[in-house]
C-alpha cells in the first residue's frame, strides 16, 4: 500500500511541521519540537517509508493515517 506524497505533507503541515529546505531528491522537514527528517520526493510513497518518517517527526501515527 503506497500514499500520495501530497496527502502525507498535507497532513504533516495541519500538524505544524514546516519544509525547511527542498532537494533534488528529498525534501526535509522539521517539526514543532525541532526534529527534523528527510522525505523521499516520489509521488508515491510506501506506507512504511510514511510511518517511519511520521514516528520520526514525533507524530502520532494512527491520527495521520486517519487523514490518508
Amino acid at each position: 500500500m503506497s500514499y500520495n506524497r501530497r496527502k502525507v505533507m498535507a497532513a504533516y503541515s495541519r500538524r505544524g511541521v514546516r519544509v525547511v529546505r527542498e532537494g533534488a531528491g528529498h525534501t526535509v522537514l522539521e517539526a514543532p519540537d525541532g526534529r527534523r527528517t528527510a522525505v523521499p520526493r516520489h509521488n508515491e510513497l510506501a506506507r512504511g517509508t510514511v510511518r517511519a518518517i511520521t514516528e520520526q517527526l514525533g507524530l502520532d501515527w494512527q491520527s495521520v493515517k486517519k487523514e490518508l
